[in-house]
């Protein structure tokens, strides 16, 4: 027996009879049975009956222990709830109670009430059109304590049933405020509703999704209308229609295909979300994600957590939730963690309706609130991932970009990035927005000095404009002379470029330079992108120490400096993607096999400039038999004035062999 009068009531029917299961539907009035589909499985019977004549009526139908009694009434039919329980008991039968989860409550300033007599109190004093949306049954309540301007200007919008036209006409509201329709409601009927009759104050029970409670309140919000909200008398367990159905036929209901959607629910303010994100929410079975995001969320069934394991645990053990949302702060396809969780959601039951819903990224709320756009702006995120390199590389591109919007972890990010700054581009100006969307938002510009003293708890957001930004070289030669070179032997200009384009380097190249020097070479290659990771090995410290003074002259923040031998060093190095050899301190041998045992693909150049090194290459050459080798010899000559004349002067003939091993 199911006991309906609710969606809920009337969906679990026809889930039934799908199954072919036979069931009795009882229903308060005439109208209710209409709306029911009656027929084969399903047996709807009519009328209001008190405790004895529920119990009555169960009895009559052979109700016993072996039976079950489903109540989905209205969840502020609390005197019919009772009823039902004591029926049940009466005839030993197991009773199920479908429990309606609570909606989201938008707008801002709704009051809320614990009964009719609270609400009616409260609007006797009020201006404006005045909205019921809350049944015919409390009506007479309202009317008798609203005084009679007030009722004058009360709309009632219920059931179009003989019944509910009757006690409207009982309570005194006039034949044109009574809007007699049959549900659901969407957004545009009520947005519609109260344009028409210039409504100032909505009233509304909390009835959650299934009875439209969102749909009231979002274009109220919209439109300023005043909410009043009568809170449910107390807060019931139970469960939901397909926990029911579960209960009842011992299976999970298969027309029910498990749909969970990963949704970017905006900066983290209600606000924030679009509007086919809170519909989600509103027909959820259950909303997960960090509890800041869930605090703007009324429901039974919310989990304070985002990981992807961690959510199939649950969903594994309450099979009822058939319809879940995953909240992720931001957009979802923006440095998001939606993507692993739908990877992981994916491989764990792929048969599941996976979907991702975008959200408003907190790089466009800031954005917008200041007034600029993001379409020309350099794009990034250091959430999480905040280590020294990360920054430097991010302070690196600032050099050269007149607009970057960085998400950070925390004011620590904005302090550190503030330190480079100050040293790289001192006149850019960090537009720091702090819980966005949010009432205790703040959005400041400071410049990177100021910023090195940031102090500000919360969720952060940075937007780095550099006015004065160099244009980037497209080929980032540097001179001879653009080095400290002191007692240091240096790889030239011209034996430098000719290397690096040998090397043929691709973003994000992990590179090696062994035999650093003066750190020409692994310089030049840490200058042209910030996102090579670039590494010299040096045996002798006080050359080590000249490239680490030569990379701070020139801002090769990127590049690591290694001392030692690098048959040595490179044991605990990962595999690279290029190497270059400029000095092998005449262990070339032990430094291939060092290199070649990470694995292959990895592109090398050797410089030989002693017929020792030379041999030893070739050697070398025979050894690996390369099938890309290029072995070229270079001779330079650089021009000098010597009085009247200009004379050639040769630098050392250098040999350099190119291959893929």
């Amino acid at each position: 027996m199911i006991f309906s009068g609710t969606t809920e009531g009337r969906t679990l029917s026809e889930m039934l009879s799908e199954e072919r299961v036979p069931h009795f539907v009882s229903v308060a009035s005439e109208y209710g049975s209409e709306v029911m589909e009656e027929g084969g499985a399903a047996t709807v019977l009519v009328g209001r009956l008190a405790a004895s004549e529920m119990e009555a009526v169960l009895l009559e139908h052979g109700f016993t222990e072996a039976d079950a009694i489903v109540d989905a009434t209205h969840p502020y039919a609390a005197e019919v709830s009772a009823n039902i329980r004591k029926a049940a008991e009466a005839v030993g039968s197991l009773l199920l109670r479908i429990v309606r989860g609570s909606d989201l409550l938008t707008g801002a300033g709704a009051s809320h009430y614990d009964s009719m007599e609270a609400c009616a109190a409260a609007l006797a004093a009020s201006e404006g059109n005045v909205l019921l949306t809350t049944g015919s049954a409390s009506l007479h309540t309202y009317a008798s304590i609203v005084p009679a301007k007030v009722l004058e200007r009360t709309y009632v919008r219920v059931l179009p049933s003989a019944e509910s036209l009757a006690l409207c006409k009982e309570a005194g509201i006039e034949s044109a405020h009574i809007i007699a329709m049959q549900g659901p409601f969407d957004e545009e009927m009520n947005r519609a509703t109260y344009k028409q009759y210039a409504i100032s104050h909505l009233v509304t029970k909390e009835s959650g999704a299934a009875g439209g409670f969102f749909e009231k309140m979002r274009p109220a919000a919209e439109l300023g209308l005043t909410c009043h909200v009568i809170d449910r008398p107390e807060k019931e367990t139970g469960t939901d229609i397909y926990g029911a159905f579960e209960a009842l036929l011992g299976k999970p209901y298969d027309g029910a295909k498990r749909r969970i959607l990963l949704a970017g629910y905006g900066c983290g303010a209600i606000g924030c979300a679009t509007g086919d994100v809170l519909d989600a929410i509103r027909n959820a079975d259950a909303v997960f994600g960090a509890s800041r995001l869930l605090a703007g969320i009324r429901s039974h069934h919310t989990y304070p957590m985002y990981l992807a394991d961690e959510i199939i645990g649950v969903l594994e053990k309450e099979r009822r939730i058939r319809r879940a949302v995953i909240l992720f702060s931001g957009d979802s396809g923006f440095y998001s963690g939606a993507k692993k969780a739908f990877e992981r959601l994916k491989e764990w039951d792929p048969k599941a309706d996976i979907g991702i819903l975008p959200g408003i990224s907190s790089v466009a709320y800031l954005a917008s609130r200041i007034g600029v756009s993001y379409e020309d702006a350099f794009l990034t995120s250091i959430h999480g991932q905040n280590d020294d390199t990360r920054i430097i590389r991010l302070c690196e591109k600032v050099r050269y970009l007149k607009k970057a919007f960085v998400l950070v972890s925390g004011d620590e990010d904005i302090r550190r990035i503030g330190a480079r700054l100050e040293n790289s581009c001192p006149s850019a100006r960090m537009v720091i927005g702090t819980d966005l969307s949010y009432k205790d938002e703040r959005i400041e510009t400071l410049y990177p000095k100021e910023a090195m003293d940031y102090h500000a708890d919360g969720i952060a957001c940075l937007l780095i404009l550099h006015d004065r930004a160099k244009r980037r070289p497209l080929m980032p030669l540097l001179p001879d002379d653009a080095f400290i070179r002191e007692k240091v032997p240096m790889t030239k200009e011209s034996i430098r470029n000719e290397v690096i384009l040998s090397l043929r380097l691709l973003e994000g190249d992990v590179v090696y330079d062994i035999g650093g020097g003066t750190g020409s070479v692994a310089i030049q290659i840490a200058k042209t992108d910030p996102s090579l990771s670039v590494t010299t090995i040096e045996q002798k410290e006080e050359a080590a120490a000249l490239i680490r003074k030569n990379a701070k002259e020139l801002h090769a923040d990127t590049l690591t400096v290694l001392s030692g031998r690098a048959e040595d060093v490179l044991l605990d190095l990962p595999k690279p993607d290029a190497v270059f050899i400029g000095g092998s301190g005449g262990a070339l041998r032990a430094i291939m096999r060092a290199l070649t045992a990470k694995g292959e693909g990895i592109r090398y150049v050797i410089a030989a400039v002693t017929l020792e090194t030379i041999e030893e290459a070739r050697q070398i050459m025979d050894e690996y038999a390369p099938e890309d080798l290029s072995i070229r010899q270079i001779s330079v000559s650089d021009v000098h004035r010597a009085g009247a004349y200009h004379m050639l002067q040769a630098q050392n003939p250098v040999m350099l062999f190119s291959f893929t091993l």
